[in-house]
Order: structure tokens, then sequence, then C-alpha cells
């Protein structure tokens, strides 16, 4: 795929709310096939920034590929010395097993409040947390955004500044920043406040 223009947080920001909102495709499913497509640019070090917003957008009509079982059993931890493209990979396929086994599981009440992955005895280790704030996919894109990379505005309407002072778990970037990039580890943070991040 040939890329080269480079974008600023708030614009990728306002893009990828309108991804979330301009399509009905279940949260697992468009992670199967951002997985896959993300699979395909593995050999690069580093997304210019409108692939990495080409993704986003393709996950949403890309074909899905079947759920492979052993993403539930395998060893998907990860250490200092994973590199950066297998740091992602593990992180969005613990994901999708974890959205697997949400699927199959008991229906969770409030699940927007924070609910934990129903994870079986007999799954592997994984790389993400078990906690899960965001199970639809525009939530999931938009905290994603704005806990990674910023570039939200409260004239948006989505989202409020905290009034007085606050911890932040994932300090939010506080500016329009331009990303002309973004590492591996850049985009395995955007998974992790994906679902984690509020």
């Amino acid at each position: 795929m040939a890329v080269s223009g480079s974008l600023s947080n708030r614009d990728i920001y306002g893009t990828i709310v309108r991804i979330g909102e301009e399509t009905s495709r279940p949260l697992l499913e468009y992670l199967q096939a951002l997985w896959r497509l993300g699979r395909a640019e593995r050999t690069r070090q580093a997304l210019p920034s409108d692939l990495f917003v080409a993704l986003l957008a393709q996950a949403t009509s890309a074909p899905v590929p079947s759920f492979d079982d052993t993403w539930r059993t395998s060893d998907l931890s990860v250490d200092g010395a994973t590199p950066g493209f297998d740091v992602w990979e593990r992180v969005i396929l613990s994901q999708i097993a974890d959205l697997r086994d949400f699927a199959e599981g008991p229906e969770q009440s409030f699940p927007e409040l924070g609910v934990d992955a129903p994870r079986r005895q007999t799954d592997g280790a994984r790389a993400n947390a078990r906690r899960w704030y965001n199970h639809s996919l525009p939530a999931y894109l938009e905290c994603a955004m704005a806990g990674a990379l910023g570039g939200w505005d409260a004239g948006d309407g989505i989202r409020k500044a905290l009034p007085g002072s606050a911890v932040q778990i994932y300090p939010e970037p506080q500016s329009v920043v331009d990303l002309p990039s973004l590492s591996w580890q850049d985009f395995t943070e955007f998974l992790i406040c994906g679902q984690e991040y509020e």
C-alpha cells in the first residue's frame, strides 16, 4: 500500500471517531480483520500516519479471518525482549481471545463500568489485562485515540476535560501534534487504551 502523508493527532482523532460511528461491525470481528491487515505490514519499523488510519478504516470491511482457538491457550505473554510488532500481535490476539470469551460466556451487566474477561483455567497467559471498559467499536476506537494519542477537543461533545487535579492512568497528550509515523509500540498503546481507557 503506497502512503506518504503526515497527519496530526487531531486529524486522526476526527477520522477514527467517524470510522467507529459509520460501521456496525462487532469489535471482535473488527480486531480479527485488523490483526490480518497489521500482519501484512509487520516488516515495517513504523507505520506512516496515513497508513495507520487506512488500516483502521479497512478493518471495518476487510475479510475476517477465522478464529483460531489456540489463541486462547497459547502463551501470549510479553517481556522486555519481545520486539515491537510481536508485542502488538500478542496484545491484539489476547484481546481477540478475551472478546471470544465474552461472547461465549455469561451476559455481563453494565460492562461499560468495567468487567473482567471470563478466562478459562486452561487459557494461556495473555498480553493484556483482564479488565475491559470498551466493548463496542465506537467506544474502543475513541478511547484508544484519546488515551494513546490525544487529539480530542471538548468542543467535540464526546469527552470532557476533568475539573481540578486528577490522576490519569494514561496521561493524554495535551496538544495538537504532528504524527508523521507511529511505531508498533504506539499502536500497541492504542490497543491497550481501546480496552482500558475511559
